[in-house]
């Protein structure tokens, strides 16, 4: 029995009627259904069927209830009910009419900074919530942000969701890797910081319109949110305030104990930020002793400093006006450290997939060195380029070197020797050749059965490492037929699976007539459930030449006829004296033995 999709009108529990289908994906169907009993819209979740049976994943997706369940907040979505009806495991939810983040950034690619300011409030309003009830959320992306038309924003989807003290470790699922935090990658635990970093992830994509590691695969997302650096948006979209650069600067920190602790943390920082948008003034960054990130307002008195500045308390001992002083001073002094003196970096562009000459115009104006090393490559093309070293979205310093890796294409080596090899054999040699095993047929030959016969590559011609090798396995030699009757001939090739299809005639001085001469020439790769061509005897063409002589010419061409010869009439008599005048004699004579079709001369001259 499949769960999805529920057809109209389904009843779960006799008090959920089903009513559309709303979204599908690989752990659940999410469709909106009428509450029979309180009479108002909801959404049902439904587990798929693929995974009804398998335990730890109903225990996740039911997990999502007991969380969320706990928790009541306009920013959060509801959970009215679980159940279980026959095989369909399912949860209630508030029905939220409207898109989500996710569709809205691929319609408009970027939301401008003042409405993404009020849309992270939000979010972090509800996760401020979770988290003040012990809950990490876990799986923060757009795609979980819902944007009602009533224009409410709203954080769904705690099916990855645990309580601060179920402990969780890197190897448990940990959502999208695209937001996950440095700690997870390198198997660390998750914590609120790590919500915390998807949150400054998700501004980031928000205010650029992509999100700051890319790759083919996940493994390459993952190495570089455990070993770069997120940029801040400004280096995307230059109009972006410097105070939302820092925030995401901030929530992106690699160290978990460097970011906002938490929700609220974040979620005061970002109010300040909107209410102080018109006035505020952001220092360039400065390492100091907490290695924090300081960010100062042009304030009237101490409560005006932003929250995620984190001064040390005992700044707050010291007279304001000399704590102001300072910091301006060594913000300066940072400033140019880091954006014109020894420490300035440079984000490193994506290069992959581009030609060397297109490399080379990108890094012209970031002041840097270059190497190049060649290596081979399945996926790039040779010329193009495969990576970077340090990658792209990281930081290099200024007349630092980064090394650029361009494809030479597959490495093309010889496909070893299998012929004579059984399946498995040729399998094992072509996996530890670096090849791929291909397609796999079998056919009739005259190679022992169950041997390799013939192959891809087996005329020693190299080919790309990890292409696919095709094989051919033989069947075994057809049955010989040849001199059986035509029903003997069939039962045989019936035998090993193969059918009898045409039959040809032809003479044979040696095998009698009916009987099966031989296969029909060319018949090649047969597999089983061909059919089989075949020759069958007409038996033999041989003849004597009879004795004609002294018959009338024309019967004695009538007597040659009939036996299938061709007649040739030497003779100096008209036509009409044919039938009154006899064969003296023949070419050749009498007796001697000549196939059908061959030529007698009757020989008649007077």
């Amino acid at each position: 029995m499949s769960t999805s999709p529920l057809q109209p009108n389904t009843e779960l529990s006799g008090r959920y009627r089903i009513q559309r289908l709303l979204a599908h994906g690989g752990m659940a169907s999410v469709y909106e259904a009428l509450d029979l009993q309180l009479h108002r819209q909801v959404a049902v979740k439904v587990l798929s069927d693929q995974l009804r049976d398998d335990q730890i994943f109903k225990e996740k997706f039911l997990t999502e209830a007991r969380v969320a369940a706990a928790l009541n907040h306009p920013n959060l979505v509801n959970i009215y009910d679980q159940g279980q009806d026959g095989p369909f495991t399912y949860l209630v939810l508030e029905l939220v009419t409207g898109t989500t983040l996710r569709r809205v950034l691929d319609d408009f690619e970027t939301i401008d900074p003042e409405r993404a300011t009020e849309l992270m409030i939000a979010v972090l309003d509800g996760l401020d919530a979770a988290h003040r009830a012990g809950i990490i959320h876990r799986d923060i992306k757009p795609e979980n942000i819902l944007l009602s038309n009533e224009g409410r924003i709203k954080l769904s989807d705690f099916g990855l969701a645990r309580t601060i003290d179920n402990r969780t470790e890197a190897k448990d699922v940990l959502g999208t890797v695209g937001y996950m935090a440095p700690e997870l990658v390198t198997g660390g635990s998750a914590t609120k910081a790590t919500d915390v970093y998807a949150c400054g992830i998700m501004l980031y994509e928000m205010l650029t319109g992509k999100r700051p590691y890319q790759g083919e695969q996940s493994m390459q997302v993952a190495y570089q949110h455990a070993n770069s650096r997120v940029p801040a948006p400004s280096t995307v979209n230059p109009s972006i305030p410097e105070g939302l650069d820092t925030l995401v600067l901030w929530a992106t920190e690699p160290k978990a104990e460097n970011r906002p602790e938490d929700a609220k943390a974040l979620l005061e920082a970002f109010k300040n930020v909107g209410s102080e948008s018109n006035r505020t003034r952001v220092i360039n960054p400065v390492e100091v002793n907490e290695q924090k990130t300081e960010v100062i307002g042009e304030v009237t008195s101490k409560e005006d400093q932003l929250p995620f500045s984190e001064i040390p308390q005992k700044r707050k001992l010291l007279p304001f006006a000399i704590i102001t002083t300072l910091v301006l001073i060594l913000g300066g002094v940072g400033g140019w450290y880091f954006s014109a003196g020894p420490g300035a970096l440079s984000p490193v562009p994506e290069l992959a997939g581009r030609s060397q000459a297109q490399a080379e115009t990108a890094l012209a104006p970031l002041d840097l060195k270059f190497t190049l090393k060649h290596e081979n490559s399945l996926t790039i093309p040779a010329g193009k380029i495969i990576r970077t070293d340090p990658p792209a979205g990281g930081y290099i310093g200024h007349g630092n070197t980064i090394t650029i890796f361009v494809s030479d294409g597959p490495k093309l080596i010889k496909v070893p020797l299998l012929s004579g090899k059984n399946l498995a054999e040729a399998t094992a040699t072509l996996v530890s050749a670096g090849f791929v095993l291909g397609d796999v047929t079998s056919s009739f030959n005259s190679a022992p059965l169950g041997t390799i016969f013939e192959f891809t590559g087996s005329d020693q011609i190299p080919v790309a490492e990890g292409s696919q090798v095709d094989l051919k396995v033989s069947l075994g030699s057809i049955p010989a037929v040849a001199g059986l009757t035509l029903d003997a001939a069939k039962i045989a090739l019936a035998s090993v699976g193969l059918e009898v299809g045409k039959t040809t005639e032809a003479f044979s001085d040696s095998v009698p007539k009916g009987n099966v001469i031989d296969l029909a020439p060319n018949q090649l790769n047969l597999e089983k459930g061909s059919k089989v061509d075949l020759t069958v005897s007409k038996g033999t063409n041989q003849i004597a030449v009879p004795n004609v002589v002294g018959q009338r010419i024309l019967a004695a061409q009538d007597i040659l006829k009939n036996l299938g010869l061709k007649v040739l009439v030497d003779t100096n008599l008209p036509n009409s004296q044919w039938g009154l005048r006899n064969v003296k004699s023949t070419n050749p004579k009498s007796g001697t033995i000549v196939r059908v079709g061959d030529t007698v001369t009757l020989i008649a001259r007077y």
